[in-house]
């Protein structure tokens, strides 16, 4: 990765609640979940707790932790520590049911979101392996699985072996729909964090992204970073003017065009 680890942060953070969070889940989560899946995913998982098996059982509301109300005045009963805990706990003893697996591991990539808590992304991270083990072919879950891999390596600090693993479901994810531009850009970005870091094939993945969608913001802003650092610096600044089109509010452009003009000056006092 690049030496500077506030331009790190910035390139990652474009999207949605990834701003709040400071590690990406809001962006990551808003691309596989939806409000209506995260409100129903709220309901399933507040009652996934030890002993709770009936679907009487969990329309009940019963139970020690109430739910909470989710953020910005959201009436949808939120996930505590506490429910997260015992469905990780639920998940573990039954490793073959795909559903369970799935749920669980959407209910912590959600319990991130909400809390930025990132403590359970490591468990998130292998129950969602786990689940797209079990059904290769759902996409959303394969995607998801990726999202928790990666995020699981930036909150740990260098695990190059998750990021390894993202790369591999996003690659899998890719083969059923290599058009999509969002899973594209998440490729390109685990070249871009890999270690040692690999900006060039990143910039490969983020031409491809933008060829099959042109106007996707993610994809031209991590472009225009990783041009910044391979030293392609024209087409750089070609591509931040691209982005200032495109989103001219776009929070991250003033740091990248600094960014750009650092390596300018540094090119110029070269001998």
């Amino acid at each position: 990765m690049p030496d500077n680890p506030s331009l790190n942060k910035r390139v990652l953070i474009v999207g949605a609640l990834g701003v709040v969070l400071g590690f990406l889940a809001g962006f990551f989560l808003a691309n596989g979940i939806n409000r209506e899946e995260q409100e129903k995913l709220r309901a399933e998982l507040a009652t996934t707790r030890a002993g709770r098996e009936t679907a009487q059982q969990q329309g009940s509301g019963a139970g020690k932790t109430q739910p909470t109300s989710a953020p910005g005045g959201d009436s949808s009963p939120s996930l505590s520590e506490e429910q997260i805990v015992n469905a990780i706990k639920r998940a573990d003893q039954s490793p073959q049911d795909p559903e369970m697996q799935k749920k669980v591991g959407q209910g912590i990539f959600l319990y991130a979101s909400e809390t930025g808590n990132a403590s359970y992304l490591p468990d998130g991270a292998r129950i969602l392996k786990r689940a797209h083990e079990l059904d290769p072919k759902d996409y959303k879950t394969t995607v998801m699985a990726g999202d928790a891999q990666f995020l699981a390596e930036r909150q740990g600090g260098g695990d190059a072996k998750l990021i390894a693993e993202a790369r591999k479901l996003y690659e899998a994810a890719l083969v059923l729909k290599p058009d999509d531009a969002v899973v594209r850009t998440k490729l390109g970005l685990t070249y871009f964090y890999d270690s040692p870091p690999n900006p060039q094939r990143a910039v490969n993945e983020y031409r491809r992204a933008l060829q099959a969608d042109p106007r996707q913001e993610m994809s031209l802003q991590s472009l225009a970073a990783a041009l910044v650092e391979t030293g392609a610096l024209d087409e750089a600044a070609r591509r931040l003017d691209e982005l200032e089109k495109l989103n001219p509010s776009n929070a991250e452009l003033p740091g990248l065009r600094t960014q750009l003009e650092q390596k300018r000056n540094a090119a110029k006092e070269k001998p």
